[in-house]
C-alpha cells in the first residue's frame, strides 16, 4: 500500500523534507554517513542510496540531504521509494534509548526552553531541521541546529536575526546565542 508522503523543499539547496503521515518516532534523530546507524533501519536504508550524506527523522518527516556531486533529480525517486517500502514494512524508524536532554534548572532557562519550544522548533521543524537546547552559562545559550538548518547556508542568519534577537527581547539575561555543531 504506498504512503502518504509530500516533498518539500527547504531553505538548504541540498536538503529536501518528506513528510509523512505516520508517526516515526518520539524525538528527532540525525544521522550522517559517518554514524552507526544500528538503532535507526530507516536511516540504514537511506544512507545507503549513493548520495545520500544525512538523515534527520523526526516524528513527523524526514530530511534528507544529498552529497554535492548528486542531483536531486536523480536522487528523490529512491528516497521517496525508499520511504515509502519502509512504512509497508511496520518497522520501527528508530529504536529509541533515554534522551539525554539538558534539563533546565531555574527560571532563565526554563524561559528560554519555553520560547524555543513555542517559537523556535515549529518554524525549525517547517524548514526540515531541529533545534537541540545545549544549555545556558555566562548569558550564552548553547544550541544545535541539525537537520536541513544544520548545514543550510542561512543558519547564521537564523540563529543572529531570529533565534538571538527573540532572546534578548524576552530574556534580559542572554547576551548571546551559539551553535554548537552535532
Amino acid at each position: 500500500m504506498d504512503q502518504w508522503i509530500e516533498v518539500a523543499q527547504t531553505p538548504n539547496p541540498l536538503a529536501l523534507m518528506f513528510k509523512v503521515e505516520s508517526r516515526l518516532c518520539e524525538r528527532t534523530h540525525e544521522y550522517t554517513t559517518d554514524d552507526a546507524v544500528d538503532d535507526s533501519p530507516l536511516a540504514a536504508r537511506l544512507l545507503a542510496i549513493n548520495g545520500v550524506r544525512m538523515v534527520l527523522v523526526a516524528p513527523r518527516f524526514v530530511t534528507v540531504e544529498r552529497t554535492q556531486d548528486v542531483l536531486w533529480s536523480e536522487l528523490a525517486e529512491q528516497v521517496h521509494q525508499q520511504i515509502s517500502d519502509f512504512l509497508d514494512s511496520d518497522q520501527a524508524a528508530v529504536v529509541e534509548a533515554d534522551a539525554e536532554e539538558h534539563v533546565p534548572e531555574n527560571d532563565v532557562e526554563r524561559k528560554i526552553v519555553e520560547l524555543i519550544e513555542e517559537y523556535v522548533r515549529p518554524a525549525i521543524a517547517s524548514d526540515g531541521g531541529e533545534i537541540r537546547y545545549l544549555g545556558f552559562e555566562d548569558g550564552v545559550v548553547r544550541l544545535s541546529l541539525r537537520g536541513a538548518c544544520g548545514t543550510c547556508p542561512s543558519a547564521t542568519t537564523t540563529l543572529r536575526m531570529g533565534v538571538e534577537r527573540l532572546l534578548l527581547d524576552y530574556v534580559p539575561e542572554v547576551r548571546a546565542v551559539e551553535n554548537i555543531p552535532y
